[in-house]
């Protein structure tokens, strides 16, 4: 550990392989912490690389508790965090209705970092139980296409480095790290992230890591969702391991352009009420028609469309048609059993 702090302090990056080993040495505990501490820092003051995030979440996700699911194409829907936005849980209302056209998620998620409600809080305001056993979660995959993977009971490795990362108070690797270590072992994911050049990153990274299908976008380079007011970044991987990048706007979605000011979340009461808006009462307004988008692009990334318009339109009946607030009742029920 001493001498990759001293490598880092100079300047010089680490290969995937030094990156893998010192995750690996950090998550079996064999780091004090102090040199955890030392080693986060100065990685920050370095600034990852594309390699370097790679090999720390393979390590990751060899000391996480993993799950299984019986379809291949089972995919995550789900942010960073760490935006400020204090928006509405998008990537948690996504997720259903991604699960109501067909699609198998494996929600990855935590409680608040950006907001005042994360995916947990919300899913746990529903009736969810987000603590439910890995038995449960893979169950609920597997019978009703649709499952959350509460971070904390999947890495708890992490508990080595949790007391370092909350007295540093600083953003470091392990915020952009999350997404890329669902226990599902998923192929295929859509992330979202705070600024582009965290998205381009996540996506180069991605590269060596085992995916099919990846998107990483951001919105107005601050947003880790789809937002119909500014132009959202894309970094697309592919099946052959190549990247793209290209922008997407509201007209992508046959949508009017939507405030994102008029997104703004609040409690975990209040986020779960206005999902219930859009879900049960299908009030068709902006938060509608953004939850509509992100479930497009998730789509698009599973492979069931390429044009995004038509995607959006299957996400809409999705909702309109109960669909998606079936999945929800679902998992509420066998997450309780």
């Amino acid at each position: 550990m001493k001498q990759v702090i001293e490598k880092l302090l100079d300047d010089f990056h680490l290969s995937f392989d030094e990156a893998y080993s010192v995750m690996t040495a950090i998550m079996q505990g064999n780091a004090s912490p102090v040199m955890i501490s030392s080693f986060l820092t100065a990685m920050k003051a370095k600034g990852e690389t594309a390699q370097e995030v790679a090999g720390f979440a393979k390590a990751m996700r060899e000391q996480s508790i993993k799950i299984k699911c019986e379809n291949p194409d089972v995919i995550d829907v789900c942010g960073t965090g760490g935006d400020n936005s204090g928006t509405f849980n998008i990537s948690t209302a996504t997720a259903f209705a991604v699960a109501a056209c067909g699609v198998p998620v494996a929600k990855h998620g935590n409680r608040s970092v950006s907001s005042n409600s994360g995916s947990a809080d919300i899913l746990k305001e529903l009736g969810v139980n987000i603590n439910m056993s890995p038995k449960t979660a893979e169950k609920a995959l597997n019978e009703i296409g649709i499952t959350f993977l509460f971070a904390p009971l999947y890495h708890p490795a992490m508990k080595f480095a949790a007391p370092v990362r909350q007295e540093l108070k600083i953003r470091t690797v392990f915020n952009i790290l999350g997404p890329l270590t669902n226990p599902a072992s998923v192929k295929k994911q859509m992330i979202g992230t705070f600024n582009n050049e965290t998205a381009r990153l996540l996506c180069e990274a991605s590269s060596y890591l085992d995916y099919e299908s990846l998107s990483v976008i951001c919105n107005n380079n601050q947003f880790d969702e789809i937002f119909l007011e500014h132009e959202t970044n894309v970094f697309e991987l592919n099946d052959q391991m190549e990247i793209s990048n290209y922008k997407l706007t509201n007209e992508d979605f046959n949508y009017e352009k939507v405030k994102t000011e008029n997104l703004k979340g609040g409690s975990p009461e209040e986020n779960a009420r206005l999902l219930l808006d859009v879900f049960k009462n299908h009030k068709k307004n902006g938060l509608f028609h953004t939850i509509c988008a992100n479930a497009a692009m998730s789509l698009k990334v599973a492979g069931l469309f390429t044009s995004l318009s038509d995607a959006a339109s299957a996400a809409e009946e999705a909702i309109i048609s109960n669909k998606a607030l079936e999945k929800l009742q679902q998992l509420i029920q066998i997450s309780n059993s």
